[in-house]
């Protein structure tokens, strides 16, 4: 009795240290791999948001730039000689403009050839004076007939810094200037990130600030200044950053920043996103962690010894059962052992595994009368992928040609071709069969330009008719590339009608022909159970595993009785006949 325990404690106690190890060591390594998952997933998720907003910020950029042109275009358009010398009317017209535009720009100027201004607010103007004028204005005569932009400066009439835009005026009367309302960008730029712990820097392609959210949490600024200026280093460091995803220091500990490439303005942007963010999320994944392993170890002491009590069960019972299944034997032994435990459902997986065995070997059985119908799906799937192939060629050859009309009608062809083929039966009526065909034929006529003629017989009384998908297609590929392109010209015939009890399709061109050698390699590839290496074939008969295709799918459908004939005069036409059952 006192060995008999002694042999369960012991046995207990390697169990329960055993899964115990096992827990700690899978549970370590779940919070880990979910920690990092977690991380990866949140960083990857908050890269795509930045991503997003630059990409916004972008197209709301390209706007803003196109509006400013706008402005000045058409403000430019209204300045004639007349304005110019009449100030009073000029300044109404600028003052008017700002009102219409104040979301855009602050301030209007137009600096007259003789030296003088006029501003959208003349007032404030000729009392604090503007002296960036004359150096923007420089700019624009170097560059007359473009509209220019400035780096940021500070102007007294905004108290703050700013942006001029500037278009010499028609004639050489003049420039036009805007300053544009940084207050009103910047509100924008914060309306569009909207998450907290974030922010962002719009800067110019030397370096200087166009915009930023000055109260920022994640941030360092400067000490004592109204607004909140970030700190030089900082600064530097976000300019010097690589397009993409990187890593910053922030105020209070890592960011991480994207920056977008350079915009249509010179500009580039920088997003910044407090990596703290990703730690929250990682710190209440270790706490659900941390709950739930208190609770399975607790668990675990009693599953262990309720395991322990049932774990000397006689496994050899049951391999004494198995060894009497030997060689071919496989009748199923009677059945031993009866338990409700892990052995019991081992022995009941035993018993249940011989009698599936049996049940197996009349499967096979069934699965050989399948086995044509699943060659039939896979046939029928191989020749999808065989004209697609050829089609993106064709049009991959008239994107180099740069034919952008013909790309443009070949994709629409391809999408027709490509709609028909993949639809949910695998079997079409004749009319929409010669329907793809047409599509096929426009293809190859954009790429062989009109070097053959199409001609199709197809009466009203076998439209209807049912067929296989895609059993003309292969043979009009083969009697336009391997027929009529060696000649360089010729006509394709297709015709359907009706001898003998069977229906006759037939594919005929006036190409170079087939050699009987040549008809003799072909139809050993319309034979697999004959010629089961179609690459040991000729090249010039290589055609001949689309035909293949044809034939195999006829004869699995319709039976041995039905499928392909091939007649030819060399140098002169070729004719491949398809034969099915008429309805």
């Amino acid at each position: 009795m006192i060995n008999s325990r002694k042999v369960f404690n012991s046995m207990f106690v390697r169990l329960f240290l055993t899964l115990a190890l096992a827990s700690l060591l899978v549970f370590s390594g779940l919070l880990y791999s979910a920690l990092s998952s977690s991380r990866e997933a949140l960083s990857k998720q908050k890269s795509a948001d930045m991503t997003i907003f630059i990409e916004r910020t972008g197209q709301y950029l390209e706007l803003y730039l196109q509006n400013i042109r706008n402005i000045l275009i058409n403000a430019s358009a209204d300045i004639d000689d007349t304005l110019l010398k009449d100030p009073k009317k000029l300044e109404n017209m600028l003052r008017g403009n700002i009102e219409q535009n104040s979301s855009i720009i602050s301030h209007m100027f137009v600096l007259r050839e003789d030296g003088s201004v006029v501003s959208s607010n003349q007032l404030i103007y000729d009392v604090v004076g503007h002296p960036e004028l004359p150096k923007i204005a420089r700019i624009a005569h170097e560059n007359r007939g473009l509209v220019n932009w400035s780096e940021p400066y500070y102007t007294p009439l905004q108290v703050g810094q700013t942006i001029a835009f500037a278009l010499a005026l028609k004639g050489g009367d003049g420039i036009l200037l805007v300053e544009i309302n940084t207050n009103q960008l910047t509100k924008r730029l914060n309306e569009m990130l909207y998450s907290s712990g974030q922010g962002f820097t719009l800067f110019t392609n030397q370096g200087h600030i166009v915009s930023y959210n000055p109260y920022s949490s994640i941030v360092p600024y400067k000490h004592a200044t109204l607004p909140p200026e970030m700190e030089d280093s900082f600064t530097n460091a976000l300019t010097q950053l690589p397009n993409g995803v990187s890593r910053i220091e922030g105020a209070d500990g890592p960011l991480m920043a994207v920056k977008s490439k350079r915009y249509e303005l010179g500009w580039y942007l920088v997003t910044l996103t407090d990596e703290r963010k990703f730690n929250e999320a990682g710190q209440s994944l270790v706490v659900r962690f941390l709950t739930i392993g208190a609770l399975w170890f607790s668990l675990l002491i009693v599953l262990t010894l309720g395991i322990s009590r049932y774990f000397t069960i006689p496994i050899n019972r049951l391999a004494l059962q198995m060894d009497r299944v030997r060689g071919e034997r496989l009748a199923v032994p009677p059945r031993q052992i009866e338990r409700k435990d892990e052995i019991g459902r081992l022995s009941l997986s035993f018993y249940t595994m011989m009698g599936r065995i049996q049940e197996l070997l009349q499967t096979v059985k069934e699965n050989e009368e399948r086995k044509k119908e699943i060659e039939l799906l896979l046939l029928i799937n191989q020749i999808r992928p065989h004209f697609l192939y050829n089609t993106l060629a064709c049009i991959g050859s008239l994107a180099k040609q740069h034919r952008v009309q013909e790309v443009e009608e070949t994709i629409r062809s391809l999408i027709q071709l490509l709609s028909y083929s993949i639809g949910k039966t695998d079997n079409a009526t004749l009319e929409e069969e010669f329907l793809a065909l047409r599509s096929y034929v426009q293809i190859q006529k954009i790429r062989y330009g009109e070097a053959f003629n199409y001609v199709e017989e197809l009466g009203a009384e076998f439209a209807q008719i049912t067929v296989p998908k895609l059993i003309l297609q292969p043979l009009l590929e083969n009697s336009i590339f391997h027929g009529l392109a060696v000649k360089g010209e010729g006509t394709v015939w297709i015709r359907a009608r009706a001898e003998e009890g069977k229906l006759l399709l037939t594919v005929r061109d006036d190409g170079q022909g087939m050699t009987d050698t040549q008809i003799k390699q072909t139809l050993m590839a319309l034979a697999p159970s004959e010629q089961t290496d179609l690459s040991n074939l000729p090249a010039g008969v290589r055609q001949g595993i689309g035909l293949s295709n044809v034939q195999e799918r006829i004869r699995i459908h319709y039976g041995q009785e039905y499928g392909l004939e091939i007649r030819s005069e060399p140098g002169l036409w070729t004719e491949v006949v398809i034969s099915l059952p008429l309805p």
